[in-house]
């Protein structure tokens, strides 16, 4: 067995496995990048647990809080935000116009019921921070003896 020959087996197979992921149909394709391939884009999210609430926080760069769509229910949040850009250059004998349009969408499943009623949100340099408190019921269990 060659060495050589089967990494570059390897890597064709890497390749392959990677060229697809683009492909796969079950993923939300957005945004473009100067003519290439549809590119995903979901925003990085961190969900923090504590006794009382829960904490979501999404990134957002480049997104004002005037964009951004919020849903929360009692088990979980649903966020989308979208971009529209527009540059013009005129100049002397010369005129060029761009558009751009991006999209995020995310839904987090939350560990635990929470009241959407009670929910705060901000959103400050790219950061949108939620907090929601948890339900108060709480179901521990019951120790029964058994007769």
């Amino acid at each position: 067995m060659d060495i050589f020959n089967e990494m570059r087996r390897l890597q064709e197979e890497m390749e392959r496995a990677f060229s697809s992921f683009y492909e796969s149909p079950n993923r939300k394709m957005i945004g473009t990048d100067k003519g290439k391939e549809l590119a995903v884009r979901r925003p990085m999210s961190d969900l923090i647990e504590t006794d009382k609430e829960i904490i979501a926080k999404i990134e957002l760069p480049g997104i004002e809080k005037k964009d951004v769509h919020l849903n929360i229910n009692e088990n979980s949040i649903e966020i989308k935000a979208e971009q529209k850009k527009e540059n013009k250059i005129e100049k002397k004998g010369f005129f060029r116009q761009e558009r751009s349009y991006s999209q995020f969408y995310r839904v987090l499943p939350l560990p635990a019921e929470v009241d959407p009623n009670k929910a705060r949100a901000k959103m400050e340099n790219g950061l949108l921070e939620i907090v929601i408190p948890k339900i108060g019921r709480t179901s521990k269990g019951k120790i029964i003896e058994i007769k």
